[in-house]
This record gives structure tokens, C-alpha cells and sequence, in this order.
């Protein structure tokens, strides 16, 4: 959506000259402020915003980043406070985009907070944020806004704060840490000196030096008081019969300063000033649109050339605001002078103005500040997919739409409509759920049909938000049955709808069923021509070859789609995030952790915005498995569950899981016995019965884990077994990984350690073709040892990939011997024969293909068992096999035998 405040991101230009305050001296007097948060504190007109851009101008001269943020009515909550500093900071940025994602909910404060203190962080040199009119916004947890920007930040970055009153937040811990400079009245008062550069060289002869302290001693240097009495006193006959009058506390100076400075203009300059001051900003073309007088600019032009308590809001000096007690003086007054039906029509002709101009925005603030909820109403039917669908400032929307229906009116179709969106995007899915209910209603009441497309829009919804709140049962119900009805609907919705399907099946480890929802997706994407859209499907999609165990495959696409995805959106974008958690994920599981690291870096930041809890996965899986390691080294399991929270349960049972077998894999067993307890994770659990194939997977190989790791293996053969039997139907190679992993720890840890080297071999055969090594690295020791007691020549490989895959984890082990190394190294390759077999090897070779006995094959070749094993012996050991599959599959890749 186009900006349409973009005044705001630089400081007002003043016409008079600075007077350099002691506030501006200390402020200035090293460069930069002396502590890292400066707080300005002075009721208004104490000249708060003049200093703010006298200090912007100073220190972008001093060489610093200056990043300006005026706050207004709307910025009432610390959301609203970090979405102008992310908007200022982050513009013009390389790869920056405004527009944010769809189908992602709003990200979490502390996570955007993450993101603003690293953007601040790669600033080169000094950055300084200016905050002005802080008072806009009440909201106690600014302090942990301030207390980030601060103390999350190198010591070169500087806010400065400008507020009428002491902030209701609490800056405890950047006081104890002595980073806060406060400015009050004092150092922003106006000396003698300042009252000369005010008034210039001709007033202060005229008023002599007595006339200048009898004006510092009525105004107690208030700024905004000498320059109303530089207006008045300038124009008067007498100024120093006018000065004796002067006299009253602060507020009613002002008031009488400003009934003096109106009394001094005509009638229609007065009404001109009245009609100005409802708007926030004003220029010629507008006031000539509200105000009808064919005097406007004239009186635009005496404001500008008198200084007329009015500020410039753009370098151009198109766009103006009145001084806040000015306006505030002038919309008392036109209260009694031009009536409420008279504002009312002001702010409507504003509105229209706005609205023409495509500041939708302004357009509709005006409206609703006027009352005119009909023109409110119909403006935001016309801009509500804006303001949502492409990111635009949802927390207003939802202000909006908020207001018109606590005055009783209705919102548009299409403003309801996304009105839900824009609370699923904030992740306030019951309400939303209510808000949907309630728009089923509506379309009854206007008898829509159950056909009608908004119908089939409101199901995609429905079927969104049960996806995001982990509803299975519901996805599989709502979005087949939206499929089943599919006829001229926009590709993107189809490919959403497949995609929660698709979802659905991955979890509940259906991959055919899976693969045929996300094949409908990725058909239908392109057509939607949204590259936003294709990079969900591809991670998507992904679902099915990460919990299948192919993390080669899943690599090589993470890998090409991420690096699509950062060169069209940038890495701040919600989709970098998601693209970069599989990808990290990947990353890990193939051994390139350094890589993984990388990822998450760009991934959690941003992670709570993943309103798919599997894609989520990905990243805390990754984190975990990095945890307590070089890489993992700002991983932090704290900040992990506080991300899991903010998802449906599932995501903080499997952390808990995760977080077990890697306190495992560590070797600290007590604390992962503790873990276990503490998160109630124990066999009741498996037999409550779980939803998701996934969890119960996960659990019971925890569990299993567990009972290795303290001794507890009765029955735990036959458990893995199970486990085995059910992964080898469901086609989930990956976990077959693990299990024979944990096959082979229970066999060496037991009274069968003679059965290692099987489980160890069957699980490089389903590792190694998909590039699987963690599991692998996460038991070196273990592997080590088995490796150090096994004879080389006892490795049965079939494929020369197993061997290769085998031979690279043995490289990473703690091997006792260099001569293994060597000895296994020699097993690569696939021309090792040492002696070409003999031709009745080779008979033998074609028999036992044949699936021949070894009674048999005495039988056929009329010579005793005893004989055959022989021949097969050393058969094998040409081969350099052990057995006799793996002498099978040697003899079909030297090609010894046909395929």
C-alpha cells in the first residue's frame, strides 16, 4: 500500500532561529547525547519538537544515522511505536518491503523487537531514534521497548525521547544501568540571551532591559509564551503598555495570548483559523477544497510569513500542522464561533479531499471524526483488501471497523470479510471464529445462498484458521469438501485449500494421499502468478520428504527456493523466515551446521509469524539440535518455549521431546530424567492416544531414548520392533534411521553387542542415499567404539553410496586406530577386487541371486555344504563383503551379474 503519511519520517523545518537552550548544550556538547536515552519532558509549547529537530540536524552533521518518528492519536499502544520505528529504520533498506505476507499472522513484540535491535546493529557508526510526542501512547510495556532498543544494541545506538508528561512505564533497568539523561523544564526554559534572539535587536530597544525581564519573569522562559508575545508585543502601538497587562499561571497566559493574537485579526482570518484547525495537516489546495474562500492562499501566506505558531511538515514546505496549543486554543474557540454543524462539514469536505487523492487513510479518519460513518463506511468497502490482503496498517483497520460497529452501523461484505482476515492475521482466532459466525448470519439474513462465492471465501477462512489452531478433523472436512466444489475460483484459494489438506495428510504420515493435495497446489500456483505463493507451496510440499527422512532433496530445494525468496522480498520478510526454517532444518540433518546456523538466524526472529505450527517445527527442531554446540551459541531454550506458547499445544510437547534427546545425545542424563518429569512425559502419555501420528512417533521414541539411557530395556526390543514395522509401512525411511540406531545402542549397551554391526549397516542403508548424517554424529562415541572393535571387512555394504556415506561419518569419529581409517577407506570404491572370481564363483553368484540354500547349491553343484561354504568365503572376500546380499548387490554394480 502507498505511503501516504510521509511526513512524518523527517523533522518539521522552523523559520526562526534556534535558541540554543541548555537542554540543546548539554545535549550537543560531545557530538553525541552523553547516555544512551535522553527523556525531554515539558508540557507543550516548552519548544520539545524544536530541540528534537535542532538535535537531528546537529547530529546528521556529526556523521549519525538519524531515524525521526512523530507520534499521533493513533499510536496508542507499543504495536504502533514499534511499527514506525520498523517503518523508518527498515525504508530504503536493500531487499525492503512494506507490504507483508498473506496468510502469516502478525509477529509477536518481542520477536519484532529481536529484528529492530539487529536491523540497529549493522548500522555502521552512531544511529540516533527521535521520538516525538511520546504521551500519544500510554502503554506500560514501552519499557520493554526502550529497554531493547537500548540495551540489545550496540553502545552507539541513542534514542531521544520528547513527552508533555513522565512516561506511566518504567525505565528501572536502564537507570540502574545509568543510560538515562532526563530534560525538564529548567533546561528548556528560555534565558535572557534567548529572549533577544527571539524578539530581535528592535523590540528588545524598545523594551529596554526592563522590559526584557519583566518578560522573562511573566513567561518563566515557556517558548511557546514568548513567541505568542513576540506576535503580540511586534504589532503594538505600545509594547510596553501591552506588556504590563501580561500576568496569570502558565495556562492562563496561553489563553490570553491567544485571544490577543486573534483580537489583532479581522473576522474572516479568524473563521479561516477555525476551519483549519479540526485537520491534523493542511495545505493551500485543501483548505481552498474545505474552506470555499477564494482568500485562502492569502491567508495560508500570512500564517507562513508571520510564523504564525505553524510548522512545515516537508522539505517542499507543501504541508503544514498548527502548533498543538494553538489548535487546541482555535478548536475550543470554533466550538462557540462556527458550530458543530460547521466542523462537521469541514472534516466531511476533508474527507472527500483525502479520498480523491488516494489517501485513504486521512479519508477515513476525517470521516469518522466527523460522524459521516455512511462515507466511512463505504470508504473502507472500497480499500479494505488494501489495508489487509497487502499488509497495510491492520491494527487501524481493526480500530475502524471496531468503531463503526460500537456506533451501531454495519460494515460492508467485503470490510467484514477481511475484517476476520485481519484478526486471524492477529492471531485472535476466537474472536475471529465469532466474527465469522456472525457473518454467516448476516449472509443468511440477506438470503445469500450457500453457493454464493463469499460463501466459498468464508469456508477458505474457516479452513485457515483451523489449520493455524491445529484442527485436523475440521481441515479434512472443510477443504474437501470445498475441492469437491471447485469450478472458476481464484488459483490462489486452490492452492491454499489444497495445501491444508496436504498439511493434514503429511502429519498423519499419508504421503500418497499428501502428495496428491500438494500436486493440485503446486498446478494451481502458477496460475496465481504470486511468488509469495509458489515459495509456500514449495515449503509446504516439503512436509512430505522431511518426515519421508530425504533431507538431500529437501536441501537442494530449501537451498534454491530461499535464495529466490531473499532476492525478490529481502531477509526480513515473513516468507525468508519460513523458506529459512526448512532450510536450516536440512541443513542440520545433513551435517552442515554452521550452515543451519545461518538459517535460524533468519528464521527466528520472525518465527512466531509462521501461523503453520509445522513449518515452525522446523526451526525449533533445528535450534534444539544446535543448542550447546559453537553454533548454537545464542540458542536460548527459554526463549523457545516462550515461541512454542504462542502455538497450539503439540509444538510445546514435541519441544519438550526435542529438548530431551538432545540432553541425551549431551550425556546429561539426570537433567533430561528431570526434563521428562517436570513436563509429565512418561508411558501414560502414549496411552492417552494422540491425534497426530507425528506426536505419538516423537513421544515413544523419547521415551525409548529415555529407557536406554538409564538401564531400563526389558521389552524394549520388541517396542522398537513395533516402531520398526510400522515406519517400514508408512514409507518413513528417516525414522527407520533412528530406530536402528537405537537398535544398535541397546545391543551394545546389552548382552548382544555381536548384532551392532547389523543395525549400524541397515540404518547407513536407509541413510545414505537421502543424505541423513545427523542421527549419525549425534552417537560418534557410540559408532567409535563399535568401529575400533569391528574388523573392516565385516562392513556388509551392498551399494557403493553406503560404503562412501560410511567411510565420511567414520572420518568424523574419534577412531582409536589410523590404520582402520586407512583399511576402511580401501573399502570405497567400486573396482576393490583384489582377485577376479573364479568361474565357478561365478556360478555360484547366479545361484544364490536365484535365492538358492546353501543345501541346494550343494545339491545342484553335486559337492558337500561344507564345500559351498567355502567357495562362498572366499567369493566374499574378493567382494569384500560379508554376506550374502551385500555380495549380491557388489556383484550387480561391477556389473558381475545382470540386473
Amino acid at each position: 500500500m502507498r505511503r501516504t503519511d510521509l511526513h512524518r519520517d523527517e523533522p518539521p523545518v522552523f523559520s526562526f532561529p534556534l535558541v540554543e537552550t541548555a537542554a540543546y548544550k548539554a545535549l550537543t556538547e560531545g557530538g553525541l547525547p552523553a547516555k544512551r536515552l535522553s527523556m525531554i519532558t515539558a508540557a507543550t509549547g516548552y519548544g520539545k519538537t524544536v530541540l528534537l529537530s535542532s538535535l537531528y540536524g546537529r547530529y546528521r552533521e556529526f556523521g549519525a544515522h538519524c531515524y525521526w518518528v512523530c507520534l499521533g492519536p493513533s499510536d496508542s499502544t507499543s504495536e504502533r511505536v514499534i511499527s514506525r520505528l520498523e517503518l523508518c529504520v527498515s525504508e530504503g533498506q536493500e531487499g525492503y518491503n512494506p507490504s507483508e505476507d498473506m496468510h502469516k499472522s502478525d509477529e509477536p513484540i518481542d520477536q519484532r523487537l529481536d529484528a529492530l535491535a539487529q536491523a540497529l546493529k549493522s548500522k555502521d557508526g552512531a544511529t540516533v531514534l527521535f521520538i516525538d510526542n511520546l504521551d500519544c501512547c500510554s502503554d506500560d510495556t514501552l519499557s520493554g521497548v526502550f529497554d531493547s532498543l537500548i540495551l540489545n544494541t550496540a553502545n552507539t545506538v541513542y534514542v531521544v525521547l520528547a513527552s508533555t508528561s513522565e512516561p506511566e512505564f518504567s525505565l528501572h533497568r536502564l537507570l540502574l544501568a545509568d543510560h538515562v539523561a532526563r530534560y525538564g523544564y529548567s533546561e528548556l526554559a528560555i534565558d535572557q540571551s534567548g529572549v533577544e534572539t527571539i524578539f530581535g535587536d528592535t523590540l528588545c530597544r524598545t523594551l529596554g532591559d526592563s522590559g526584557i525581564e519583566r518578560v522573562l519573569q511573566v513567561s518563566e522562559g515557556w517558548p511557546a509564551a514568548l513567541r505568542m508575545m513576540e506576535i503580540i508585543l511586534r504589532d503594538a502601538a505600545q509594547p510596553l503598555d501591552v506588556l504590563r497587562s501580561f500576568s496569570g499561571s502558565d495556562i492562563e497566559l496561553a489563553r490570553m495570548l491567544n485571544h490577543q493574537i486573534l483580537s489583532s485579526f479581522d473576522q474572516a482570518f479568524r473563521e479561516f483559523l477555525y476551519s483549519i484547525a479540526p485537520l491534523q495537516s493542511f495545505n493551500v489546495p485543501l483548505c481552498r477544497y474545505v474552506c470555499g474562500d477564494p482568500k485562502v492562499d492569502n491567508y495560508v501566506q500570512r500564517l507562513i510569513s508571520n510564523n504564525l505558531l505553524i510548522i512545515p511538515l516537508d522539505r517542499n514546505r507543501f504541508e503544514y500542522r498548527l502548533h498543538s496549543l494553538f489548535r487546541e486554543f482555535l478548536l475550543d474557540e470554533g466550538e462557540r464561533h462556527l458550530g458543530a454543524d460547521r466542523r462537521t462539514v469541514i472534516l466531511q469536505r476533508a474527507s472527500a479531499w483525502f479520498e480523491e487523492r488516494g489517501r485513504w487513510s486521512e479519508a477515513i479518519d476525517c470521516a469518522i471524526e466527523a460522524g459521516d460513518w455512511s462515507v466511512a463506511v463505504d470508504s473502507l468497502e472500497r480499500v479494505a483488501v488494501n489495508f489487509v490482503r497487502d499488509r497495510g496498517d491492520l491494527s487501524k483497520f481493526i480500530g475502524w471497523v471496531d468503531q463503526i460497529q460500537k456506533v451501531g452501523c454495519e460494515p460492508g461484505l467485503e470490510t467484514d470479510y477481511w475484517y476476520v482476515w485481519a484478526l486471524v492475521f492477529h492471531r485472535r482466532y476466537d474472536y475471529a471464529a465469532r466474527q465469522l459466525e456472525r457473518l454467516g448470519e448476516r449472509l443468511n439474513t440477506e438470503g445469500r445462498g450457500e453457493q454464493d462465492e463469499m460463501w466459498r471465501r468464508l469456508a477458505i477462512i474457516r479452513t485457515t484458521c483451523a489449520t493455524y489452531t491445529d484442527d485436523m478433523s475440521e481441515v479434512r472436512e472443510l477443504s474437501q469438501t470445498w475441492l469437491d466444489g471447485i469450478q472458476d475460483d481464484d488459483p490462489f484459494d486452490v492452492a491454499t485449500v489444497a495445501c491444508t489438506l496436504g498439511i493434514e495428510r503429511s502429519v498423519a504420515f499419508d504421503f500418497l494421499g499428501a502428495r496428491d493435495y500438494f500436486g493440485i497446489a503446486q498446478s494451481s500456483i502458477p496460475q496465481a502468478n504470486s511468488d509469495y505463493g509458489q515459495a509456500w507451496v514449495t515449503v509446504l510440499s516439503s512436509l512430505v520428504t522431511v518426515y519421508e527422512g530425504d533431507f538431500a532433496i529437501c536441501h537442494d530445494r530449501a537451498t534454491s527456493a530461499l535464495a529466490s525468496i531473499r532476492h525478490s522480498s529481502g531477509d526480513r520478510s515473513g516468507m525468508t523466515s519460513t523458506v529459512a526454517a526448512l532450510a536450516a532444518l536440512a541443513a542440520i540433518e545433513t551435517g552442515k551446521d554452521q550452515e543451519a546456523a545461518d538459517y535460524l538466524a533468519l528464521s527466528l526472529p520472525r518465527l512466531q509469524t509462521h501461523g503453520i505450527l509445522d513449518t515452525a517445527l522446523f526451526a525449533i527442531a533445528s535450534a534444539v539440535k544446535l543448542w550447546a554446540s559453537p553454533q548454537g551459541e545464542g540458542i536460548n531454550v527459554a526463549r523457545l518455549r516462550d515461541i512454542a506458547t504462542s502455538f497450539p499445544p503439540r509444538v510445546s510437547l514435541m519441544l519438550e521431546c526435542y529438548i530431551i534427546q538432545r540432553l541425551l545425545r549431551l550425556g546429561r542424563v539426570e537433567e533430561a530424567v528431570d526434563e521428562a518429569r517436570r513436563a509429565g512425559i512418561d508411558c501414560k502419555r502414549v496411552e492417552q492416544g494422540y491425534n497426530f501420528a507425528l506426536d505419538r512417533f516423537l513421544l515413544s521414541q523419547t521415551l525409548i531414548d529415555l529407557d536406554i539411557a538409564v538401564g531400563r530395556t526389558s521389552g524394549i526390543d520388541e517396542r522398537l520392533q513395533q516402531e520398526i514395522e510400522l515406519a517400514k509401512s508408512q514409507g518413513r525411511a528417516g525414522h527407520l534411521v533412528e530406530l536402528s540406531l537405537q537398535q544398535m545402542t541397546v545391543a551394545l549397551r546389552g548382552t548382544k553387542p555381536q548384532s551392532a554391526p547389523r543395525f549400524l549397516t541397515r540404518a547407513i542403508s536407509q541413510a545414505a542415499k537421502r543424505g541423513y548424517i545427523r542421527p549419525f554424529r549425534d552417537r560418534a562415541d557410540l559408532i567409535a567404539s563399535l568401529v575400533n572393535d569391528t574388523k573392516p571387512k565385516s562392513w556388509g555394504f551392498a551399494l557403493s553410496e553406503e560404503r562412501e556415506f560410511f567411510n565420511e561419518i567414520c572420518k568424523l569419529l574419534p577412531i582409536a586406530k589410523s590404520s582402520t581409517l586407512e583399511e576402511l577407506e580401501h573399502l570405497d570404491g567400486e573396482s576393490g577386487l583384489l582377485e577376479s572370481p573364479t568361474p565357478r564363483e561365478l556360478e555360484l553368484l547366479q545361484l544364490i541371486e536365484a535365492g538358492l540354500t546353501n543345501q541346494q547349491l550343494a545339491d545342484r553343484l553335486f559337492v558337500s555344504v561344507a564345500t559351498v561354504k567355502w567357495h562362498l568365503y572366499n567369493l566374499y572376500n574378493k567382494l569384500g563383503v560379508s554376506n550374502r546380499s551385500s555380495a549380491i548387490a557388489k556383484a550387480r554394480s561391477l556389473k558381475l551379474i545382470s540386473n
